[in-house]
């Protein structure tokens, strides 16, 4: 895993704790932008939204900016309805996060 920004001013209890809660936040999070689909309804779209907002941000806390940058372009374009690259950006994300699930 990538070191953690800030690290050396958190007590290592409390990074144990973001790095849990990060594993715990990919794990469920990820599958809802899987589903997010063309086709999909507007509520799965808003949940993979929500998710990918949610990645974005804790990505960039935990030291995984590529995937802050990945998960910025997915919450852009389901904001936008432009679902048709999607599902490759996704795939790229899973492999980015892959070492948290």
């Amino acid at each position: 895993m990538p070191d953690v920004r800030g690290a050396r001013i958190l007590p290592p209890e409390a990074l144990a704790d973001l790095r849990r809660a990060f594993r715990a936040e990919v794990a469920a999070r990820l599958p809802r932008l899987q589903a997010a689909r063309v086709g999909s309804g507007p509520e799965e779209l808003a949940d993979a939204l929500r998710a990918a907002h949610s990645l974005s941000s804790s990505a960039v806390v935990l030291g995984e900016p590529e995937a802050a940058r990945v998960a910025r372009r997915i919450e852009t374009a389901l904001a936008a309805g432009e679902l048709a690259g999607v599902p490759a950006e996704v795939d790229v994300l899973v492999r980015l996060l892959g070492a948290w699930r």
